[in-house]
């Protein structure tokens, strides 16, 4: 049987991880709508949710051990909870991820107007298309192979460290006494409820190293392990950008650049930094968006093997590449790009794919923990890491998620209703077909077939 080429080792697994977080696309996106929930208390919803996915983390990789395949998180929770529990997930997934390529897509047209032609920034159309151009040309990169992307992943995202961690420096040496950090304004629990769930976003991407579990050299632990040295690495880099930015900025500088934190940053720090940020968060914007299709078009690959999806998408071409699955991808995210340009604005867009996605996803996240506990209860070699770590991250998420929900603008709330309603009657009739399929691709840790 055909399978994906083993091309990507530890360090590339680790680069892919870091890179597919897109710390400056994140920042700039994300970080003003947490200061505005939690405010000098922002750091703290951030190391909770780094906290929460590590812990998830250590879940992945002792399920990434356990079972092997390109589907990751739907593949689990199918083996864990059953078939139409599987198809749920993946249906989870797919919501989740091709909306963040939306919400990565978007920022991209709108910091590439920003550059060449300001005066089409806020025109919806004219971020629709250039979006819709970022992805056509990150999907054929990763047409061409994974191994390229990989690549190009890494030398972007040590450019971004670079920077940010520049910028950070300049930032804390530098504090003003009306910034967020120096604040008096007492905890607001609502309101750090709401930067955690925002905060899924910003922390979201270290688990595009699972699904490309089939691909990586070395034992079946080396894409969990890539995974989570990926979310240490950003998440170090994050805390310690959000710490010196609050420093820098005012809650009120924020507000009013609720959608590029970093170009408020920028000009309080002046000179070349307002341009130099902007050019650092397009090339994080670009090595987001290779990552994100690299998890989707793998998961779909995985998805048509399984035949929750076409079969077609789960065949390889002459170069072992999943080449349906990815212009599948590619021309699904680039017809809701274009359709955001209908949109009076693009940020109304992007408001909602922001929300609805950091929702759903930490759902993807909470059923993947509570598929390890599932599989490792009975194992007492790996309690801690396969069931206390990742159990304890499922009931914490599924609080936040539960109660946060409720707190959404109507507009989200309206979307994640519809779009976990509708995975229902999907997940059980494609559930009852993955169930008669031979399940092809999925490999245990003793290199049985299931």
């Amino acid at each position: 049987m055909r399978a994906l080429r083993r091309v990507l080792g530890l360090r590339d697994l680790t680069v892919v991880a870091a890179a597919s977080m897109g710390p400056a696309f994140s920042l700039a996106t994300t970080m003003a709508a947490m200061i505005a929930g939690a405010g000098r208390w922002t750091w703290l919803a951030l190391a909770i949710v780094a906290c929460l996915m590590l812990m998830v983390a250590a879940g992945y990789k002792r399920l990434g051990e356990r079972l092997r395949s390109a589907g990751s998180s739907y593949v689990w929770i199918g083996h864990a909870f059953g078939a139409e529990a599987g198809a749920y997930g993946a249906w989870v997934l797919i919501v989740a991820n091709v909306f963040a390529v939306l919400a990565t897509a978007l920022p991209a047209g709108t910091y590439t107007l920003d550059l060449i032609a300001p005066q089409l920034a806020g025109d919806s159309r004219a971020v629709a298309w250039v979006g819709a151009a970022w992805t056509a040309a990150t999907a054929l990169l990763l047409w061409y192979g994974l191994r390229p992307t990989a690549v190009l992943a890494g030398l972007l995202l040590v450019a971004e460290l670079v920077v940010l961690g520049a910028a950070a420096g300049g930032a804390a040496l530098h504090p003003r006494a009306d910034a967020v950090a120096f604040s008096t304004l007492p905890i607001a629990w609502g309101g750090l409820l709401s930067a955690i769930v925002v905060g899924i976003w910003m922390i979201d991407g270290w688990e595009v190293s699972a699904s490309t579990a089939e691909e990586s050299r070395g034992d079946a632990s080396v894409p969990g392990t890539g995974g989570i040295l990926g979310l240490l690495i950003t998440s170090v880099l994050l805390l310690a950008a959000v710490l010196a930015f609050s420093r820098l900025g005012s809650a009120a500088g924020f507000d009013a650049h609720e959608s590029d934190a970093l170009a408020y940053v920028g000009g309080m720090l002046g000179g070349a930094w307002p341009a130099l940020l902007s050019v650092t968060v397009l090339v994080s914007l670009a090595a987001s968006l290779q990552t994100t299709l690299v998890y989707l078009s793998r998961s779909f690959y995985a998805m048509g093997r399984d035949r929750l999806l076409p079969a077609a998408l789960g065949r390889l071409d002459g170069r072992d590449e999943p080449a349906a699955a990815v212009a599948l991808i590619a021309g699904l995210s680039i017809a809701f790009c274009l359709a955001t340009g209908l949109s009076p604005r693009a940020k109304d867009a992007f408001d909602v794919a922001l929300q609805g996605t950091a929702w759903f996803l930490g759902v993807l996240f909470a059923l993947s923990a509570g598929a390890a506990v599932r599989l490792f209860a009975a194992d007492r070699t790996k309690r801690w890491t396969g069931v206390v770590l990742p159990g304890t991250a499922a009931v914490l998420l599924t609080g936040i998620l539960a109660v946060s929900v409720f707190r959404d603008d109507l507009a989200p709330r309206v979307f994640i209703a519809a779009s976990a309603i509708i995975g229902f009657p999907l997940a059980v009739w494609r559930g009852r077909v993955m169930r008669r399929a031979p399940a092809a691709g999925v490999e245990s840790a003793s290199g049985s077939r299931f």
